[in-house]
Order: structure tokens, then sequence, then C-alpha cells
């Protein structure tokens, strides 16, 4: 087996876990506060990257703080946001509304990076916009509630977090930025629960295996793996494959917890994936190009007959 199909396959298995962990979150919640639960989760997942990875942090630098106390800012805020509103919505919606970072992303770039809105981003905008509204409606009225709201906050941090890893990964090694930004990620969990969460107790053998899941695979798993096939997939096909998150996670949340979207959440699903994979898509969307791929396609088919 070819390495690139190896890398897909285990970035595929990724975002299985990924989709997964949405409703599996769920289970740990009922009995592990919010923030007590990030403290936890990513403590545990920067120790064990840190083990797999000790012989990199040989090589840490003081330089390498700054950068990853920054990110960890916005990284800690995508969950803790995300988290929280998994409290208030459906895990298979939760889902979805995460998965909008890769419209976000070049939102923001417009404004923060002065680079110019593609017409793949403006299509995609559009039809993540249509998939919000189908999601959030129910047929009498739109349900869009507080965990919704809170979830796409949590969504516009990551894609600011995303901004900022492409500018640092230039100049600091992955690896150990992906390690201290997990460990501030738990000290900051661990600050805010002493502050505004009681401590735990009672917690069920399903949340702490929910706990462990979210840990050591859909964290510490999950980076350990992006960093490692970066060597063999671009990281526009590594985008292209993560829009599979929500399909996943609302197959998933249908199998544990069986939540059902229903026709209309359905079709808002399929409008976001649409939009995220044309956002993602290499081919450029302009009015020239769009004409040839349709000349090539019907009227070229039609003169060859």
């Amino acid at each position: 087996m070819k390495k690139t199909m190896k890398a897909d396959l285990l970035l595929l298995l990724v975002t299985i876990f990924w989709g997964a962990g949405f409703p599996i979150t769920k289970f740990a919640l009922e009995t592990i506060t919010p923030l007590y639960h990030i403290g936890s989760r990513f403590l545990i997942a920067s120790i064990l990257l840190a083990i797999i990875f000790h012989k990199k942090l040989r090589t840490m630098t003081k330089a390498i703080i700054l950068p990853s106390f920054i990110l960890s800012t916005f990284l800690f805020a995508c969950y803790a946001l995300q988290t929280i509103g998994l409290q208030y919505t459906t895990a298979s919606k939760s889902s979805f509304f995460s998965g909008l970072s890769v419209l976000f992303v070049p939102i923001i770039s417009i404004f923060y990076l002065k680079a110019r809105l593609k017409l793949n981003a403006a299509i995609g905008i559009a039809l993540a916009t249509l998939g919000l509204l189908l999601l959030s409606y129910n047929g009498d009225m739109f349900s869009f509630n507080f965990g919704d709201f809170i979830t796409i906050l949590s969504t516009i941090c990551y894609a600011w977090q995303l901004l900022f890893t492409g500018s640092y990964v230039k100049k600091h090694d992955a690896t150990l930025l992906a390690i201290v930004q997990l460990f501030f990620v738990a000290v900051y969990g661990f600050i805010g629960a002493l502050l505004f969460e009681p401590v735990p107790t009672g917690v069920t053998l399903l949340s702490f295996n929910s706990l462990m899941f979210s840990a050591v695979l859909c964290t510490a798993f999950a980076f350990w793996i992006q960093t490692t096939i970066q060597q063999y997939t671009p990281a526009s096909h590594i985008a292209l494959l993560i829009t599979m998150e929500p399909v996943f996670g609302a197959i998933a949340s249908f199998l544990f917890l069986g939540e059902i979207l229903g026709a209309k959440g359905m079709a808002g699903g399929v409008f976001i994936v649409a939009a995220m994979l044309i956002t993602e898509s290499q081919l450029q969307l302009t009015p020239g190009n769009i004409y040839r791929l349709f000349r090539r396609r019907f009227i070229g088919d039609i003169n060859t007959d």
C-alpha cells in the first residue's frame, strides 16, 4: 500500500474519531463539568504526545512559549465554547456547526490578511448559510438556540487558531507547538474549573471512558497523525478529508444518542458539507474556468458525436 493511501486512511480514521467525539463527549459531561473535562483531556493528551516525541523536547527553547500561549488561548476558547455549547444543543448540530471553520478562515483572511474573496469561498458561504437555516428551522419557527450560537463562536475561535498556526509553523517546530499548546490549554481548563466549577464527584465509568476516548484518540492520537502524515499528504488534501467530520458526527449521534436530524436537518447538513468541499476545492472557480469546464463537458461531447 502506498504511503499516501495509508496517510489518507489514517486521517479518515481520525475524522471518524472526531465525528464520534461529539456524542461521546455528551456522555462525559453527564458527570464531569466542562472545564474539568477540558483540563483533564488536554493534560492527558499533552503527556502522551510528550512521551511519543520525547526526543524533540530536548530541542525546545523559550522561543516556543509565546506562540504556543497565543495558540492555546484560541484553542481553549474553541473547546470551552464547544463543550459548553454541547450542553444546550444536539451533538449532530454541533458537529456541523464546528465544521464551518473552513468557511470562516477565508472570511477572516479578507480582513486580517487583506486577501481577496474567491468565488469558491463566496459560493461556500452562500451554501453554508442556507444549510444553517435548514438545520435551525423546525417547520414552525427557527430553533437557533444558545448552544448553537456558542458552538459557532467556538468555530470562529478555531478559525483564528488555524490562521495563527499557519504563521507560527513557518518559524517553529510543529510538534513542539502542539505539545506546549495542549499543555497550556490544560492549564487554562483547570484554572477556570477551580474558579467556576465544583470538583466533579461520582464520576461514572461511562463518563471516564468517554473522557479517555477524547483525550487519547480525538486529541493526542489526532495531533500525532496530523503531524506525521504531512510528509505524504498536502494540506489541501487533508482539509478535504476533514470535511467528512460532520457526516460521521451525525451518524455517531444517531447510533449513540438516537438523534435524528430529519429531512430539513439532513438537507442542511448536505449543504454545509458541500459548502466546505467547494471552499477547499483546488479548482479556481472563475467565470472563464466555469465556461471552459461546461464547454468541455457538454458542448465538446456533442461535437464528437
